[in-house]
């Protein structure tokens, strides 16, 4: 048990598929809880008092990372793809429907999504201008050239004008390509990476875990507070701007402060000296100093991108994203909360043991087929030619499941 990382399913590698027959075989949940109870059960009964909490922590955290940012924005755009199919409406006027609220309700989900798009695309800029790295480089060239919010805004037309067809088929393909582009942020594993079972290896304190992820909760806030701000900057006098850009520089002094509290609890456990206690007492110090840069930031006060850049690595630091191989063992992966697949309640002490995170893509990691229920639909819109050429190549993956 260790500071909590976001969870991507697969090697991310082309021979994939090779990789996975080579893994050794992973112990069943049953097996890997004997292990653990066997083993931990101090730990066990010390995060059983806390796991409530924890849960509720981890699900607030789909406005985390970039990674679980993307992919939460991909589920919704599966969701709204699945609402408009069930909408009876298809092939008909916009006249001659009665369901004008549903898709009010509708179009409104998908501009407050492509609301949430501009914000991601805005804040990786940021933090690829901070740090460059070749895939945030990468995916965010893709996302710009394909205009992927302009794009967005232009599916909320055609759900208010009823193209039920054009609607469907563009709300899954972006699905999909969100999808693809968050596992594109993340390296694949290396060459004989991964393994299996359950490592006895030292574990942080419950505390402490509920205590970080405490404070990566209140990064995120810091994060949203930031960007309102900065919104209204134009609409605020010079006094009032300083003031509340003040305010929001004392809260990250305060986050600092007790982060470095927990990096010196960390050093102070009898396990200290060893090295999965010293990698998770660096991840800590390394985020604490980066918010004492986003302190100083705020203080000017600035509430731009530097400013969103910097907290944004705070939260990348202690929300590292990692990869992981797929698993046969099935249990615990299929949800958005750790252990919310088929696996029951033993393999949610298994998921709970990992802290693979709140918002685990582990069972929606990969690029589903789907075939919508309505295919095509008269809408009298010419398509971009890129756009039509990304739906053309998005078809050629439903061949055989039509």
């Amino acid at each position: 048990m260790g500071i909590p990382d976001t969870m991507l399913m697969g090697s991310g590698r082309n021979n994939q598929d090779q990789d996975e027959q080579e893994q050794p075989e992973i112990p069943q949940a049953e097996e890997l809880v004997s292990e653990a109870v066997e083993v931990q059960q101090e730990l066990l009964d010390a995060f059983a008092a806390l796991s409530d909490e924890m849960k509720k922590l981890l699900v607030g955290f789909e406005n985390s990372t970039f990674v679980k940012r993307l992919k939460a924005a991909s589920r919704k755009q599966i969701d709204i793809a699945a609402d408009l199919n069930n909408l009876s409406s298809f092939g008909l006027s916009d006249r001659g429907t009665d369901n004008r609220e549903t898709r009010k309700r509708i179009a409104e989900l998908e501009s407050a999504e492509s609301t949430k798009v501009t914000s991601i695309i805005q804040d990786m800029a940021a933090y690829a201008d901070r740090r460059p790295n070749a895939n945030y480089l990468r995916v965010l060239a893709e996302m710009e050239d394909a205009s992927v919010a302009n794009q967005m805004r232009d599916l909320v037309r055609s759900i208010s004008r009823n193209f039920v067809g054009q609607s469907t088929i563009e709300a899954e393909y972006w699905a999909d390509t969100l999808d693809r582009w968050a596992e594109q942020l993340v390296d694949p594993l290396p060459e004989g990476g991964g393994g299996g079972g359950l490592n006895v290896l030292p574990n942080l304190p419950p505390e402490i875990v509920v205590e970080i992820l405490r404070l990566i909760n209140r990064e995120i806030q810091l994060r949203e507070e930031t960007r309102e701000l900065e919104q209204a900057k134009d609409a605020l006098n010079a006094d009032k701007y300083f003031e509340k850009g003040s305010t929001l520089s004392d809260t990250q002094y305060e986050i600092a402060e007790d982060t470095r509290e927990v990096a010196r609890q960390i050093n102070l456990l009898p396990t200290a000296a060893e090295p999965f206690i010293q990698e998770q007492y660096a991840k800590v110090s390394m985020a604490a100093e980066v918010m004492e840069e986003a302190e100083s930031i705020l203080a000017k006060p600035d509430t731009g991108p530097k400013a969103i850049a910097a907290i944004s690595e705070v939260i990348e630091i202690l929300l590292q994203t990692k990869r992981t191989p797929n698993s046969p063992s099935g249990g615990g992966g299929g949800g958005d909360t750790p252990g919310s697949g088929s696996g029951g309640a033993l393999a949610s002490i298994v998921s709970a043991l990992r802290l693979t995170g709140g918002g685990d893509d582990s069972g929606t990691a990969f690029i589903e087929k789907r075939a919508p229920k309505q295919a095509v639909g008269k809408t009298g819109r010419v398509l971009p030619e890129e756009f039509r050429q990304g739906l053309d190549a998005y078809f050629n993956t439903l061949e055989g499941n039509q």
